[in-house]
């Protein structure tokens, strides 16, 4: 079931956003990726669910708008998930070089 969600429209980009900027609230990777919203909310509970990425709120004393920026960052399950895409590019270049 990792690479049924690993092969998602999306999913590489969020992943490696995050772990190149560690942390990042929707907005910002809904900019980032161009994605509509309603898929990027469904992807992001898909990511969570399998472990690949953690969500966290801010904390209640910094609440200063109606609705808390919720924060994503990979988990060491994403970074390791992160190799099977390394895999694929090492696979292609191969390929190529086998043609």
């Amino acid at each position: 079931m990792f690479l049924k969600v690993l092969s998602k429209k999306n999913t590489k980009e969020v992943l490696y956003l995050l772990e190149k900027n560690e942390e990042l609230y929707f907005s910002q990777l809904l900019n980032e990726t161009g994605a509509f919203k309603s898929n990027l909310s469904n992807l992001i509970n898909e990511l969570i669910d399998f472990g690949l990425i953690s969500k966290r709120e801010e904390a209640e004393e910094l609440k200063q708008q109606k609705i808390p920026k919720v924060y994503y960052k990979l988990t060491n399950v994403g970074k390791e998930a992160l190799k099977i895409y390394e895999i694929e590019q090492n696979l292609e270049k191969l390929k190529k070089g086998n043609e």
